[in-house]
């Protein structure tokens, strides 16, 4: 695989010269009409860990992914991104953040090399400077012979290989990852372990959720494992549970953005 070039957001400093956490939740919710997704949860990631989110289908992982990305807001509780609160600076966070969901979010009607630059245009890259990090993007994902093919001829795993080269444009702090490995073959998966490798060697925080447990063992630093919404498990290093709140404090849920 080649190595491609990481960019990472710059640290921001603690009080008395620590280093934020790089996620920390206290007592975490968010509901769905009468349903909670999730149901209280606590828990830290240290700078530069790589972690699993494990758990069956409904366990809160994609949505703890989109707290973290500032997509939706919580129901109760706090989440701190590098020390930022997500309420109050969901602006700043966005620019640390590359986030990878089930809908790869591609314009159609554009070649692999328009989405990219575009892209690259919103994640502050210059003409000049941007052009070179999207041909490199799509080199290190394999997709450099299918630059200017519309991307409504792509296949599924071409469309994820293209999500893969719109993360490493970015310059984050963190990485969510939201079952990366599917509609990818043997060597597309194989890309994702090597990405995971590059990001963790650069020092930048991932979050990986997946139903591939075995896969991402050798991956990755620590595991959360997420059950009905509720931390069942924490393991590995740079992982732990986080403070228990004395009190919920309600917040205000974005119309629109809920589901």
């Amino acid at each position: 695989m080649p190595q491609t070039t990481i960019y990472v957001a710059p640290r921001f400093p603690g009080t008395l010269g620590t280093t934020p956490l790089a996620v920390a939740t206290v007592e975490l919710a968010r509901l769905f009409g009468r349903s909670a997704a999730l149901a209280g949860v606590s828990i830290n990631v240290e700078v530069g860990r790589t972690v699993a989110l494990l758990g069956p289908n409904g366990a809160g992982k994609t949505t703890l992914l989109r707290l973290c990305a500032t997509a939706i807001r919580p129901s109760f509780g706090s989440l701190a991104i590098d020390g930022l609160d997500t309420l109050r600076h969901p602006e700043l966070i966005r620019e640390r953040v590359a986030y990878l969901s089930h809908a790869t979010g591609h314009y159609d009607d554009l070649t692999a090399a328009e989405n990219l630059r575009f892209a690259a245009t919103m994640f502050g890259w210059g003409k000049t400077e941007g052009d070179p990090v999207c041909a490199e993007a799509l080199a290190g994902v394999g997709l450099e012979a299918a630059a200017n093919d519309r991307v409504a001829s792509f296949s599924a795993g071409m469309r994820k290989r293209l999500a893969l080269a719109r993360m490493l444009v970015a310059r984050p702090s963190l990485v969510l990852l939201d079952e990366p490995h599917a509609a990818l073959d043997g060597e597309g998966m194989a890309l994702v372990d090597h990405l995971l490798g590059q990001w963790h060697e650069a020092g930048v925080t991932v979050l990986v959720a997946s139903h591939q447990a075995e896969r991402l063992a050798t991956l990755c630093d620590g595991t959360i494992r997420l059950d009905g919404g509720l931390v069942a498990e924490v393991s590995g290093a740079g992982v732990s549970l986080g403070a228990r709140a004395t009190t919920l404090a309600p917040q205000v849920a974005v119309s629109g953005m809920d589901r």
